[in-house]
């Protein structure tokens, strides 16, 4: 005989016929829906609240295939999260569901009652708000919990696993230093909303091929795979101006856009992210394709298509009339240089000055192929370099990096420095304006990824999110702990595809330096 908690997990289709004998028997039906990965005192007085509410509770937990929150979870299988919950004595019923949203087991159970926690009260989820119109449109309510006892599974995990991690120690005295909070991340992120930016690149399209492993070729020892399907994503400055969309602003990116199957693949891609393309057309400039073969989403080689191209005299001309006839549209301009030949050593000066006239603050980074030089740029508000890409354009591998920071700042005349350093963090460097030993203030934030599974795009990420906080005059540590939560999220997923605005509140939500 099965036990009282497996009698309560029950399957889609059992889940029909109970709600009908419910509704017939007159009962007012709660649904509540999640992943309850680890059930703690915050998810008891959810559900208490939601069992209140009504004559019966549904609970519908996500599978572990949909479990969005990154490496290594769920840590509880589904299975058992089933019956940790199907333990509790005020849940009638639960059900596993295998979708990204609540919305197709909505249209399924059709509850009198769907109950959220309070953080979704204010929260411009899409999901959850095509959730809640559902629910309405069908003559449903939605009500959130009281939020009283707020706790986090995630948190939980991420507070015992950093209990005696030094680099975690150095996160929270930063965040104690700088005075960086919730409700100071949340202000700057209000902030974000419909900020007019420009972002001029290269067209760079990213692909994954899935494949199946074969056996080593027997012509000669190489790996022989069979391709499954592929996955197509746009990356470089088309990424940076998909991830500043994303947080809210409003982005438009100018890039070269020839003929091909490839550049229509691009525009729709583009035009999917809710970016406007600014097209400087040319006939015989190949957009740049980087493809990524992976066995069991483990990449096992890679294939660049496309070659060094530089842009014609006409073309650099008819970009910088484009950009001359529609800068006053901005409030920013980001320039991302990944050695392809896009960017003149003349176009670069008169955009310099161009910004300057304007008084609108540049953002600009480099690709570390070795071809481009961050040198080349001159007073930006910000760089964002890394470490071998700084080193590359002042030829030194020797000196510390504070030093190649001060001949930065002497060859260049920045604002601000913030050095990238990988999975260590990053550093910002600011001069002190009042002392004429140019001395520099420097700042360390250790990285906030705990896992990568994959790092392509997270200096793009990294970049739009900070350069965005720092176009709303927030203080540099503040932008660049923004961009390290937006690039720590972005890593945790497989492919080019930046979290929104909503993951990144979740995200912060979490975090342990931010409650401490």
């Amino acid at each position: 005989m099965s036990s009282p908690e497996q009698r309560k997990c029950v399957s889609v289709e059992d889940l029909q016929t109970i709600r009908e004998e419910l509704r017939s028997q007159g009962k007012r039906v709660v649904q509540c829906h999640g992943c309850f990965d680890i059930v703690h005192p915050g998810h008891i007085r959810y559900l208490r609240f939601a069992r209140e509410q009504g004559d019966a509770l549904i609970v519908s937990v996500s599978g572990d295939d949909v479990v969005g929150k990154g490496f290594d979870r769920p840590y509880i299988n589904e299975t058992l999260r089933l019956e940790n919950l199907a333990a509790l004595e005020f849940v009638d019923y639960v059900c596993l569901d295998h979708h990204t949203w609540a919305g197709p087991i909505l249209e399924i159970v059709k509850p009198d009652v769907y109950v959220k926690g309070k953080e979704y009260e204010t929260n411009a989820d899409p999901r959850f708000l095509k959730e809640k119109k559902l629910v309405e449109d069908y003559g449903g309510t939605v009500i959130f919990s009281s939020g009283d006892v707020v706790y986090s599974s995630t948190f939980i995990i991420n507070q015992f696993r950093h209990r005696f991690d030094l680099e975690q120690q150095k996160i929270n005295f930063f965040c104690r230093r700088n005075q960086i909070t919730i409700p100071a991340l949340e202000e700057l992120m209000h902030h974000i909303l419909e900020r007019r930016v420009l972002v001029i690149g290269d067209p760079i399209l990213d692909q994954y091929i899935h494949c199946e492993a074969l056996s080593v070729a027997a012509e000669s020892p190489i790996l022989s795979v069979t391709p499954l399907q592929d996955q197509w994503f746009i990356g470089g400055a088309a990424l940076i101006a998909r991830q500043m969309a994303r947080l809210g602003a409003r982005v438009s990116l100018m890039t070269t856009m020839g003929p091909g199957a490839e550049s229509h693949r691009f525009v729709q891609l583009l035009g999917e992210a809710d970016v406007e393309l600014v097209p400087i057309q040319t006939e015989n400039r190949p957009l740049y394709i980087k493809s990524r073969y992976l066995v069991d989403e483990t990449k096992v080689f890679k294939v660049n298509h496309g070659r060094y191209s530089p842009m014609s005299t006409g073309t650099l001309q008819q970009m910088m009339s484009t950009l001359k006839a529609r800068v006053d549209d901005y409030e920013a301009i980001v320039v991302t240089d990944f050695g392809y030949g896009m960017f003149s050593a003349s176009f670069i000066e008169a955009l310099t000055e161009l910004s300057r006239e304007h008084g609108i603050p540049s953002y600009v980074d480099v690709s570390s192929t070795g071809q481009a030089s961050i040198l080349k740029f001159k007073s930006p508000r910000l760089a964002m370099p890394n470490e071998d890409e700084l080193r590359f354009a002042l030829g030194d591998n020797e000196s510390g990096l504070s030093h190649l920071a001060s001949r930065y700042f002497r060859e260049t005349r920045a604002d601000r420095l913030v050095l990238t350093l990988g999975k260590r963090g990053a550093i910002l460097f600011t001069p002190d304006e009042d002392d004429t030993s140019q001395r520099l203030h420097t700042d360390y934030l250790p990285s906030l990824a705990t896992q990568s599974v994959d790092p392509v795009g997270a200096g793009d990420v990294f970049l739009a999110t900070t350069a965005l906080a720092d176009l709303c005059d927030a203080p540099l540590a503040h932008s660049i702990y923004l961009g390290s939560a937006m690039a720590a999220l972005h890593v945790g997923i497989l492919g080019n595809d930046p979290p929104t605005a909503v993951d990144l509140r979740t995200y912060l939500a979490e975090r342990q330096e931010l409650r401490s």
